[in-house]
């Protein structure tokens, strides 16, 4: 992006203390030397399509899903600590296939981007 290489990585605080902002972003010119990070490039909140949203304690692990054309489609990442009740997400109510308990339960979420 802008002739640039961008990182994403996790950038949780001191002793994995969750908070609301994790995601760290860095860029470089040339892959070897890069910015110095900044923290703020995602957040624990999932935001769905509906409007509706959930705050979670942490999320890590992002990659970037990219179309042919180099632009983001997608950020996977993992997600913990979220709320039992996740009304809406597909799979989990009605007694789906997998039940989400909560707390210490962890999940995939592939979540669009509007770039």
């Amino acid at each position: 992006h802008r002739g640039n290489y961008h990182m994403m990585f996790n950038a949780l605080p001191y002793k994995c203390v969750p908070k609301h902002q994790q995601g760290g972003h860095a860029w470089s010119k040339d892959g070897v030397n890069w910015s110095t990070p900044r923290v703020g490039a995602f957040d624990t909140t999932i935001k769905f399509s509906d409007g509706t949203h959930v705050k979670c304690e942490r999320r890590e692990r992002p990659q970037m899903v990219l179309s042919e054309d180099g632009k983001p489609l997608a950020m996977v990442s993992a997600v913990t600590g979220c709320p039992k009740a996740l009304g809406g997400v597909a799979g989990y109510e009605n007694g789906g296939a997998q039940h989400y308990r909560g707390g210490d339960d962890s999940f995939t979420l592939v979540q669009k981007m509007f770039v």
